[in-house]
C-alpha cells in the first residue's frame, strides 16, 4: 500500500471552556477519536455542520494545533517526533487558505509584499528574482502585474481569495488545506474560485484537505469525501460511492438539503428534528441518535464503530447495512 501524503490516526483535541462569566471551566470535546488520510495528488472533502470541528481538525494537520491524543505523519513521519528542521520543511509543505479572504491578510502590506513574505521566509528565491516569482504566481491565480502594488481594501472578495490562494503556492507546498475557502464568496465566485483550485491542482499535483459546509461543492472538487458530526467522522469513502451509496443517516440528511436543478419525485428534504447536542456536554451512545429518524433504543447506549460497510466505505452507525445497502 502507499504511503499517505499525511495521515491522522485518532487525533483528539479539547479546549477548557468557560460557558458564562461566573461558570466553573468546562472541557470541550472538538475533535474525538479522528483518523484520515490524504494521498499525493488527492482531494479529501471534510463536510458537516458549523460547530462540528472541522476547522480544528484542519488546524491539526497544519500543526497550529498540538492534538491531545493520537498521532499525524507526513509522508510516514511521525510529527510528534519531528527534528527543528523536519518542521521548517514540513510548514512549507503544508499551507492554507483561509476562510475570510479579508481578515486573513495583512491590511498594510502590498500584494506584491504578501505573496513574497512566504519566499523571504523560507529563503528560496533570491531578493533580486523575487518579483519575477511574485508575478508569475499572480498570472497562475489570474491577477494583473498592474495589481503588485495595491492593498488588500483596493480588492474585491474573490481577488482578496485568490491573493490568499498565491500566497499559499509560493512556497510550492505538496498539500494545501482550504478552510471554507469559498463560503464568503458569492455564488458566481465560488465557482471561479473552485475551478482555479481544481485547475492548480491538476497542473501542480496538489493534495488538498478541503472542508466545507456545502455538500454541492466538496462533490465537484472532491475525490474522497468525510463527513463528520459532534466531533468524530461518521462516514467517510469515494466522492461517487458517498453521494450514490450513503451508509450513515447524517449524511442522508446533508444530502437532502443539496439544491437540484430538476428536483427528483422520489426525493423529499429531510428535516432534522432538535439542535445539534453540545460538544460540552455529548450524549451517550450514538451522537446522533437524538437526531436520527432511524433510531433505535440501542443507539443510545452504545457508540457504534467506525467500520467497513462497503469496499474503502466506511460509517459509524448500527443499522447502516439494514437501511441503506
Amino acid at each position: 500500500m502507499t504511503t499517505p501524503l499525511i495521515e491522522a490516526d485518532t487525533i483528539s483535541k479539547t479546549f477548557a471552556v468557560r460557558p458564562g462569566p461566573f461558570a466553573p471551566r468546562r472541557t470541550l470535546q472538538a475533535v474525538d477519536g479522528v483518523s484520515l488520510r490524504i494521498g499525493a495528488g488527492e482531494t479529501l472533502g471534510l463536510a458537516g455542520e458549523s460547530g462540528c470541528g472541522k476547522s480544528t481538525v484542519g488546524k491539526l494537520l497544519m500543526g497550529l494545533l498540538e492534538p491531545d491524543g493520537g498521532s499525524i505523519r507526513f509522508r510516514g513521519r511521525d510529527l510528534a517526533g519531528a527534528t527543528r528542521e523536519e518542521r521548517t520543511a514540513f510548514r512549507k509543505d503544508v499551507q492554507m487558505i483561509f476562510q475570510d479572504p479579508f481578515s486573513s491578510l495583512n491590511p498594510r502590506m502590498r500584494v506584491g509584499e504578501i505573496i513574497g513574505e512566504p519566499l523571504a521566509i523560507h529563503g528560496l528565491v533570491p531578493r533580486d528574482g523575487r518579483q519575477q516569482r511574485i508575478l508569475e504566481l499572480m498570472g497562475m491565480v489570474g491577477l494583473s502585474a498592474e495589481q503588485i502594488n495595491r492593498y488588500p481594501h483596493e480588492f474585491s472578495g474573490g481577488q482578496r481569495q485568490r491573493i490568499g490562494i498565491a500566497r499559499a503556492l509560493a512556497v510550492s507546498p505538496k498539500l494545501i488545506v482550504a478552510d471554507e475557502p469559498v463560503s464568503a464568496l458569492d455564488l458566481s465566485i465560488q465557482a471561479q474560485i473552485i475551478n482555479l483550485l481544481d485547475e492548480l491542482k491538476r497542473a501542480l499535483g496538489l493534495s488538498y484537505l478541503f472542508i466545507a459546509h456545502d455538500l454541492s461543492v466538496v462533490r465537484h472538487l472532491s475525490d474522497r469525501v468525510a463527513v463528520m458530526y459532534l466531533g468524530r467522522i461518521v462516514e467517510t469513502g469515494p466522492r461517487d460511492e458517498i453521494f450514490a451509496r450513503f451508509q450513515h443517516p447524517y449524511t442522508e440528511a446533508l444530502l437532502s438539503a443539496v439544491p437540484r436543478v430538476i428536483p427528483a419525485p422520489d426525493k423529499k428534504r429531510i428535516i432534522l428534528k432538535g439542535d445539534p447536542p453540545t460538544p460540552l456536554d455529548p450524549p451517550p451512545g450514538c451522537p446522533f441518535h437524538p437526531r436520527c429518524p432511524y433510531a433505535e433504543p440501542v443507539c443510545a447506549t452504545s457508540r457504534p464503530p467506525l467500520e467497513e460497510k462497503r469496499t474503502d466505505h466506511l460509517a459509524a452507525c448500527h443499522f447502516s447495512k439494514k437501511l441503506f445497502c
